[in-house]
Parts: structure tokens; sequence; C-alpha cells
């Protein structure tokens, strides 16, 4: 979802946050999550879609979808 390398300005956010907050934001801007795509093509599951609505389970549908609302 966001292949920008740190700068300063994300560095400084980094420090703001706890480092459980820090995990899960690096988690989710490398994809490297427990949804279901990312983990389809690491053959962690059988399917990449969502279990709601049928799509495939992205970051960006995990955080843009309101299926899961």
């Amino acid at each position: 979802l966001d292949s920008t390398p740190p700068g300063p300005k994300v560095e400084r956010m980094y420090k703001t946050l706890s480092r459980v907050e820090a995990s899960t934001l690096t988690q989710l801007r490398t994809s490297h999550i427990g949804l279901n795509a990312p983990l389809y093509r690491t053959r962690t599951i059988d399917s990449p879609l969502c279990q709601r609505c049928g799509v495939p389970e992205t970051v960006a549908h995990f955080l843009m979808s309101t299926c899961s609302l």
C-alpha cells in the first residue's frame, strides 16, 4: 500500500506511538498482516477472499471497505 521509505516526518510520528501501535502501522504499510490476501500469498490459508463480502481481503479493503461495519 505504501512503498515510501520513512522520512523525518514518519520517524517523528512513530516516536509518538506505542510499540503495539507502531507494529500495527508497520504491518499495515508493508501488507505483512493477518489479512486473508497476504496469508493466501504465503499459502497459510486456502482463500484470499473476505468472508463477509467475497472480495480479496487486502489492506486497502480492510481500511476502506464498509463490509466490516
